[in-house]
């Protein structure tokens, strides 16, 4: 399997589970990217992956309460992926994590839901106010599994956090 058909197969496959999402959301980092070089990357890139994973349990408490850990059906689906790795001349570029998420009870995202989802970003040390959050229109869910994952068109395959990606058993069923 050659670079374009690995990269298509990944986007399918991202795509088939993104229709199990009905919610897009981009989290942008203060880790900026301008001049770094491989090293640096990595290594910042390291910094938001471990950011992620603590995040990703504080996600997962706001999504659902307690009821992932009673009920492994509630575990929400959480597609991570972090962007801005390959751009290193972009002034004002820093990485930033676009997740598609669903298989959570949609009233738990209230009105104070994106104010308690800032807080914790924040507190992460590397998050912004900046986040965007917008519902995933019914039957193009996989065009939002493509788009996050876009950045392996342009080398980086590692692109889908798969360290932080979280798929429920019963969804990988289906």
């Amino acid at each position: 399997m050659n670079k374009r058909e690995l990269i298509k197969a990944q986007q399918q496959l991202y795509g088939q589970f993104a229709s199990h999402c009905t919610y897009g959301m981009t989290l942008q980092t203060t880790l900026r990217t301008r001049n770094a070089n491989a090293t640096k990357m990595t290594e910042l890139v390291s910094i938001a992956n471990d950011v992620m994973c603590d995040f990703r349990k504080k996600l997962n408490w706001l999504l659902t309460g307690n009821g992932h850990k009673r009920n492994p059906k509630y575990l929400p689906i959480l597609i991570v992926s972090l962007e801005g790795t390959t751009n290193t001349y972009d002034h004002n570029r820093t990485l930033h994590y676009h997740i598609a998420f669903g298989n959570i009870d949609t009233k738990r995202l209230d009105v104070d839901f994106l104010e308690k989802l800032s807080k914790l970003w924040i507190e992460t040390g590397i998050g912004t106010d900046d986040i965007k959050i917008h519902p995933l229109t019914s039957g193009r869910e996989h065009g939002w599994g493509t788009y996050i994952s876009k950045e392996a068109w342009k080398g980086n395959m590692d692109c889908i956090d798969l360290e932080n990606t979280q798929i429920p058993k019963h969804l990988l069923a289906s």
